[in-house]
């Protein structure tokens, strides 16, 4: 199944690293994702929604969204390195059967945790089908790190060095001034937490990728707000393996 929603409040929070020995942040998995957004935007200031209005409004005006892989596409090879420096291959990652890849903004981003929540929540059932789990931010250095002991994630999260796998699959985008004018003035620096002088997000998509390296579900969506289920990953799991027999 493909998702491809193109064309409206974010309050950019970022996760404080928590020492080593600290309990994790809760996780709500009694929550959907979809209630989980609705209460989020309850807490956007009047300049968190003209910034999120604008930002949806430029991605849908552009059409970013048309450029990013389709179902039936063959998914890119990758090596990226995860939290702790080591390299995973997108080969390795579907040998044993089908990659669920899901990019994301960043810890920085309330919607990109409270995905990694839930994903995290559903991990186990992914893993009942024989499917992996992976997620792909731009953030590097410790990053990616920092956020893994925050919120108590048991996933592999990996950095997109350079951006090059979110260009692969068509879901980067050159972050505009006027957003970039209101992520700065929010503390955020993501020339530092990329590793790069050029300002670039991906937009949030997940895939189902089988193990001959086709995609065959695609959710990408332009407003950062909304994320796929993992009720419907699994369900798209489950279809995949149904019409592989």
């Amino acid at each position: 199944m493909t998702t491809t929603r193109t064309p409206a409040a974010n309050h950019f929070q970022p996760i404080n690293p928590q020492p080593d020995n600290s309990q994790p942040m809760p996780n709500q998995t009694d929550k959907t994702l979809a209630r989980i957004r609705t209460e989020l935007l309850t807490t956007f200031s009047s300049a968190d929604l003209e910034s999120y209005n604008h930002l949806v409004g430029w991605l849908r005006d552009t059409d970013v969204a048309s450029h990013a892989l389709k179902v039936g596409d063959d998914a890119p090879d990758f090596l990226l390195p995860d939290a702790d420096g080591r390299l995973h291959s997108a080969e390795q990652l579907r040998r044993n059967g089908p990659l669920v890849l899901s990019f994301f903004r960043g810890g920085w981003c309330p919607f990109c945790t409270a995905e990694l929540c839930a994903l995290q929540a559903a991990k186990d059932e992914f893993e009942s089908v024989g499917a992996t789990l992976a997620v792909v931010t731009p953030d590097t250095r410790d990053f990616p790190r920092q956020l893994k002991r925050s919120l108590g994630l048991d996933l592999n999260v990996l950095s997109d060095v350079d951006y090059g796998v979110a260009m692969s699959y068509g879901v980067l985008f050159r972050v505009p001034d006027e957003t970039k004018a209101h992520y700065s003035e929010q503390g955020f620096d993501f020339g530092a937490r990329h590793g790069s002088p050029v300002w670039m997000l991906p937009i949030p998509a997940t895939y189902v990728i089988d193990a001959k390296g086709r995609i065959r579900s695609a959710f990408v969506e332009p407003d950062f707000t909304k994320r796929e289920e993992p009720a419907q990953i699994l369900a798209s799991l489950r279809q995949a393996a149904s019409t592989s027999r």
